[in-house]
């Protein structure tokens, strides 16, 4: 999200090491892609808040320009 890197994110399953434990099926990180793409063209995410909750439940949010 932070470089715009569009393909690495269309690729997560494949880069990210643990993304098929995180996210077995895609509903709840799919939105995220949703919300990058509304930003247009070259958009960059930019964190606004980083923690975890149970250890592993991510609570980041970004904005995007």
């Amino acid at each position: 999200m932070e470089k715009g890197d569009e393909a690495a994110l269309t690729d997560y399953r494949i880069q990210a090491p643990n993304a098929v434990d995180a996210h077995p099926t895609d509903e709840h990180f799919l939105p995220l892609h949703v919300a990058y793409g509304a930003a247009g063209e070259g958009a960059r995410g930019r964190a606004l808040h980083r923690s975890f909750t149970l250890g592993n439940l991510s609570m980041a949010s970004y904005a995007f320009g």
